[in-house]
């Protein structure tokens, strides 16, 4: 009987998984996660998400057991563990989603592939949904998302037969794989949890989601973005699910699903725009903004990150993500106004923003969260772009996303006696700390400075001479701050 290796990597799953249900339908399966010191110590990594990983291998090992099958764990290095794990099982060859979320992935798997050739070994990569391996307009890959999204939901395997004589791992804990609890509630992992988010979502939330979006009290999302980002349910399932509702009698649940589907392909989008611009995970899209250099003051930055910047609802940001993850309260307008600040007011690298949500954020994933902060600090699209999105972290935004004051009361304790009209207004006589910035003067100074910068080839005909490249040696950012070794570092990129 002909057996398989399945891979996993972002896809802990067995519904709409494409390589399992093939390698099922041949024959026996291997079906293997790895856990990559590489990406467990990567300067980004995030204990939250690394338990979260965990609650939800645990439920895959559930799942294909009801099936017959088990899930086998290795630790290493995957260029070595699966020629090897090949060589041992005779298995045919190996099945597994493309995976571009990092450089690291991409040169990994690169190696793989060399691996693997060299011993006359075979591995089949499947396109996960929404994902195209050609460079492509984003209307026509907006049309490629929505085909993607209606095709059929894959089937879990109707059995899965593992081999006997296959040893596994046992699945460690938290601190075996060298981190530490930080104090975060982790939500239960696994499909099927996500699904009654899901369902939740239609039951509670959609009459209002679309026009609560934006307010962080209203814990208005449907929760399932760390779910969608290791893959413990696909986005098609998603998608199908929310578009039985873009026919619903009720007006406003027509609204808050269109808009639901809208924010998973946006999602999406990022992804696609990183698969060909790699870099980005490194640096600006423009060479200049980098090349320049950015402001950077220690103090300042800790201040920001600890939630003491003297504007409520930047410090109530700051510490909603350190004490929860971001994954239901911290929605993209907070996120927005706490990174603005950093890298707009403060005049920050946003790359330190993004590396310390990513250190924090349960549903940290790297190209949304990259391309999202590069964009709040106006380096992305601005070739025929006049203006910035600043955000007025006073008053206006108070006013705008949190105007009865719960998201600041609830995170910043020493102000729930504050009448809600005065948030906005001076709170050093309640003993709040006194901002530590001027907006109208910093602001000003942003936006000369961008000006400035993007002048050198704003409507340009060509851009191409003025965007960064990929570096010789994809070294993460921050990457001299940590300690822990990983083989790939001091590749160089051909």
């Amino acid at each position: 009987m002909p057996l398989t290796v399945v891979w996993f990597r972002q896809d802990l799953r067995i519904y709409d998984c494409e390589p399992l249900l093939r390698a099922s339908r041949r024959g026996q399966v291997i079906p293997i996660y790895i856990f990559e010191r590489s990406l467990l110590h990567h300067p980004e990594a995030c204990s939250a998400q690394i338990a979260f990983t965990l609650d939800c291998l645990k439920a895959l090992d559930i799942d294909l057991q009801k099936l017959g099958g088990r899930l086998i764990l290795r630790s290493g290095n995957p260029i070595e563990i699966l020629p090897n794990l090949i060589a041992e099982t005779q298995a045919e060859g190996i099945y597994a989603h493309t995976d571009c979320d990092r450089i690291y992935c991409r040169v990994r798997d690169a190696k793989i592939n060399a691996a693997l050739t060299e011993r006359q070994m075979k591995i089949r990569w499947f396109e996960p949904s929404a994902s195209i391996d050609e460079l492509s307009a984003y209307p026509k890959y907006r049309e490629k998302w929505y085909e993607d999204m209606n095709e059929a939901i894959a089937p879990p395997p109707q059995r899965i037969v593992v081999p006997d004589n296959v040893a596994s791992e046992k699945i460690p804990t938290l601190e075996e794989l060298g981190h530490q609890r930080d104090g975060k509630i982790i939500p239960e992992g696994g499909t099927e949890p996500a699904r009654s988010l899901l369902r939740e979502f239609f039951d509670n939330k959609a009459e209002s989601y679309y026009w609560r979006l934006s307010y962080p009290s209203a814990e208005a999302t449907t929760g399932l973005s760390p779910y969608i980002k290791v893959g413990a349910i696909s986005i098609r399932e998603c998608v199908q699910f929310a578009k039985a509702f873009t026919k619903d009698p009720d007006f406003r649940i027509r609204r808050s699903s269109q808009q639901l589907i809208s924010r998973l392909r946006w999602g999406s989008g990022f992804h696609q725009r990183f698969r060909y611009m790699p870099q980005l995970e490194l640096r600006s899209l423009y060479a200049i903004f980098d090349d320049e250099g950015w402001e950077f003051d220690l103090a300042l930055y800790q201040q920001w990150q600890q939630g003491l910047t003297g504007f409520p609802i930047v410090d109530a940001a700051a510490r909603c993500l350190l004490a929860t993850g971001g994954w239901k309260e911290l929605n993209f307008r907070s996120r927005a106004i706490y990174s603005s600040f950093l890298s707009n007011l403060l005049g920050m690298d946003w790359r330190y923003g993004a590396l310390h949500f990513m250190q924090h954020l349960l549903d940290g994933d790297c190209a949304i969260d990259h391309y999202q902060w590069a964009m709040q600090a106006g380096v992305t699209h601005c070739v025929d772009k006049s203006w910035t999105r600043i955000y007025n972290p006073g008053e206006v935004a108070i006013a705008r996303c949190d105007p009865e004051g719960k998201f600041i009361k609830r995170w910043l304790p020493e102000l729930s006696e504050v009448p809600t009209e005065k948030l906005g207004g001076n709170l050093q006589i309640f003993g709040y700390p006194a901002p530590m910035l001027d907006y109208k003067q910093a602001r000003q100074k942003r936006v000369k400075q961008l000006e400035r910068q993007r002048s050198g080839f704003r409507n340009q005909e060509n851009v191409l001479p003025y965007l960064a490249r990929m570096p010789e040696f994809p070294i993460p950012f921050a990457r001299q701050d940590f300690s822990e070794g990983a083989d790939w570092f001091s590749d160089r990129i051909q």
